[in-house]
């Protein structure tokens, strides 16, 4: 057996947040597909694809993510990238947080821990094989 691809799903009341990805990360919007009791909007960038749900009626929302040991469960997602500085940039910029760093890890190795909009945790690394 062999995985061949991770999607993620987020769960949001409106579509911004699938701008604030494809803004801050580069990603490509598919067309949206109409699921049942709402709308999934595809981003997608080489191997990746991240989906923003939005359902018509507007679901209950949860706190922002907080230290990543605080909680059981999904906690953050890790993207990759050659330009870290970029995307705290234009994260901060469409009303995303920078929660930690940037910060040296290791030689050549970046991290940040961002947040969106609607308080998820995204971690992302530069500089990592």
């Amino acid at each position: 057996m062999t995985l061949q691809r991770i999607e993620v799903g987020l769960v949001s009341t409106d579509e911004s947040l699938a701008e604030f990805y494809a803004t801050t990360f580069g990603m490509e919007r598919l067309p949206g597909i109409e699921a049942g009791p709402g709308v999934v909007h595809r981003l997608r960038t080489s191997d990746i694809v991240i989906k923003v749900m939005v359902p018509k009626r507007a679901p209950a929302a949860t706190e922002p993510a907080t230290h990543f040991f605080a909680a059981t469960g999904l906690r953050y997602i890790t993207l990759y990238s050659d330009d870290l500085d970029g995307i705290v940039e234009r994260a901060t910029a469409h009303g995303g947080k920078v929660t930690h760093g940037p910060a040296s890890i290791g030689p050549g190795v970046r991290i940040a821990v961002l947040q969106d909009p609607d308080g998820n945790a995204v971690e992302v690394v530069e500089g990592a094989s």
